[in-house]
């Protein structure tokens, strides 16, 4: 649902959350969990946490916030809002609100300008889906990397791996569950970009994504089908933050993504 790259780990959950919860059988493991609610414990990243997060690309001050629109998703269009909430040391917080239902809290981690949607904290993301009856509660989420660089220079490469283990239940069937993402991104320079918010000079990224949903049997991995291989197109403006993206996945369809209006406090 949520196809932006710097919430990558939101879209990785949803995802997962919408394949297991379609695909489970009666033979799962029922465990409890709170309906609609994803509580992640983190490990913590592999980088330091310590530093600033002043991002050129990417305004963080309590109260900025920007709103989107969706077209191309297998969902049909949807629009979300983004909300900075609290800035800390080392890392802030965001909130969403989807048109679909969904709100997601994530507490970032900055990295000397480079900031990772996930903090080493145990309550550093949770979703709540009102319009979905599937029930998912994360046991462990570990990551290393960053999804938005302190740089956009064009050549610059940087990369996140993300590990997310837990369970869903849909009714009285339950099973134990992993998702696995790699992503590795490149800046490939400067372009104009004209969306609903405006026209705004960019910088322009692209990334490949390998998205693999698996059930736990017995503690390993077994896939629950082929591996989703995304290409990711983000395009960045200078103290505005993302003003488009471009998903095309290899086993749905090609959403768009794009900034309708904004405000930076």
């Amino acid at each position: 649902m949520n196809s932006r790259r710097y919430q990558l780990i939101v879209s990785c959950l949803v995802l997962f959350a919408v394949v297991a919860a379609c695909s489970l059988s009666p033979s799962g493991s029922t465990t409890g969990s709170t309906a609609g609610t994803v509580g992640a414990t983190s490990q913590p990243v592999s980088a330091s946490s310590a530093g600033g997060c002043s991002n050129a690309y990417f305004p963080v001050s309590v109260g900025t916030n920007w709103a989107y629109s969706s077209t191309g998703s297998t969902l049909g269009p949807y629009t979300y809002t983004w909300t900075v909430t609290d800035v800390g040391n080392p890392g802030f917080t965001t909130s969403d609100q989807y048109s679909t239902g969904v709100n997601v809290s994530i507490k970032w981690n900055c990295q000397n300008g480079n900031l990772a949607a996930l903090d080493a904290g145990s309550t550093s993301l949770s979703v709540t889906n009102s319009s979905s009856t599937f029930k998912m509660t994360t046991t462990s989420i570990t990551a290393d990397g960053y999804n938005i660089p302190n740089n956009f220079n064009n050549g610059n490469t940087w990369a996140e791996n993300v590990t997310v283990d837990g369970t869903v239940q849909s009714g009285t069937n339950s099973a134990n569950s992993q998702i696995v993402s790699n992503v590795n991104c490149s800046a490939v320079g400067n372009e104009s970009v004209t969306v609903p918010a405006g026209t705004f000079d960019t910088v322009k990224a692209t990334c490949n994504q390998t998205l693999q949903v698996s059930f736990l049997m017995q503690g390993t991995p077994t896939p629950a089908g082929a591996p989703d291989v995304v290409s990711i197109t983000d395009w960045y403006a200078k103290g505005v933050g993302l003003v488009k993206s471009v998903r095309a996945s290899s086993l749905s369809s090609t959403e768009t993504i794009v900034l309708t209006q904004y405000k930076v406090q």
